[in-house]
């Protein structure tokens, strides 16, 4: 199975969570998830499915203006 992470394909080996998928990823917080361009509540990670074909962004706040 492979999904698109920021632009990128990685291949994962099962279907798995949004939140089993960021904790092989690590990205560094803080960081913000949509999948499939929806925003997903850190409070969904554990329930969130990730199917195959999807399209995860992470993203990282900036400061500035």
């Amino acid at each position: 199975m492979s999904v698109i992470v920021n632009g990128e394909l990685q291949p994962l080996p099962e279907p798995c969570t949004l939140a089993a998928l960021l904790l092989r990823l690590a990205p560094v917080a803080p960081f913000a998830v949509a999948r499939n361009e929806e925003f997903v509540s850190r409070t969904r990670y554990d329930e969130c499915r990730i199917e195959p074909g999807d399209r995860i962004d992470i993203v990282h706040p900036t400061a500035g203006g």
